[in-house]
């Protein structure tokens, strides 16, 4: 069973390709610990934030930002975080907390995997993450 985890873009792209390596939430999810996840790129793009985010990221980056409604990589959650001391310092520009989850491991996939998204942590469907799982071992980048 893999499941997703859904997030507004460019943020989906920065994990694939950007060197995020903290994903920030309210909540988190014993069941992620140690297991390797989708990383979903949701249809919305966030505006708001969107060139302190982009500046961030490299060429390649840019171009996935623009990906919607796919799993664009996946990565192994391996802890989770709540004080900024315990972050390191590669993480800090991602970190806002209150819950960051810590993710390792990240293969951005060579070409996305168009799938539904949901809120929260989701089991992907068994057909798609087959698919995802393909193109991880054919070329997914880390």
């Amino acid at each position: 069973m893999m499941y997703g985890l859904t997030l507004i873009q460019p943020w989906a792209a920065a994990i694939a390709h950007g060197g995020k390596r903290i994903e920030n939430r309210v909540w988190k999810s014993d069941r992620a610990i140690g297991q390797r996840i989708a990383i979903h790129a949701g249809l919305r793009f966030d505006e708001a934030d969107e060139w302190s985010i982009l500046r961030l990221l490299d060429r390649e980056s840019l171009v996935d930002a623009h990906v919607h409604g796919a799993i664009v990589a996946v990565a192994q959650v391996d802890d989770f975080v709540t004080n900024p001391f315990d972050v390191t310092a590669d993480q800090r520009p991602w970190f806002c907390g209150p819950v960051g989850w810590v993710l390792s491991n990240v293969r951005a996939l060579p070409e996305p995997v168009p799938c539904r998204g949901a809120q929260g942590l989701w089991p992907v469907p068994a057909d798609v993450a087959a698919r995802v799982m393909e193109r991880v071992q054919k070329g997914g980048r880390g």
